[in-house]
């Protein structure tokens, strides 16, 4: 690269859809997050807090066009000792499912908000 002006702006382009994406992704975890904090704070579990993670990342179509739905899966304690797992989507910035299966074979789920952006 010899710094003319157009090598670099090119760069700088790339460079910067790069850092939207990061950006949206780690907003995007942080939604995830307290969104399985507040389902387990409401059903009086424990969140265990590093085990939220993107399960899927896919493209669907909405009201306004392309959004991406991330699922994220992620496990709790009901007592204190046995792990279960739970799991949530996320379309666009909205969460539209949080879903969670008990030692007891209960399965929690609730959908959120519209299906459709």
């Amino acid at each position: 690269m010899n710094g003319s002006p157009e090598a670099v702006i090119p760069l700088m382009l790339v460079l910067g859809a790069v850092a939207l994406w990061w950006a949206g992704a780690v907003a995007a975890r942080d939604r995830a997050i307290a969104a399985a904090r507040g389902l387990c704070r409401e059903q009086g579990w424990q969140l265990l807090d590093e085990t939220v993670a993107l399960n899927r990342l896919r493209p669907v179509r909405g009201e306004r066009g392309l959004l991406l739905e991330r699922r994220y899966r992620f496990e709790f304690s009901t007592d204190g000792g046995e792990r279960s797992v739970g799991g949530l989507n996320l379309r666009g910035p909205n969460v539209t499912l949080r879903w969670a299966e008990t030692p007891e074979g209960r399965l929690i789920e609730q959908r959120l908000g519209r299906g459709r952006q």
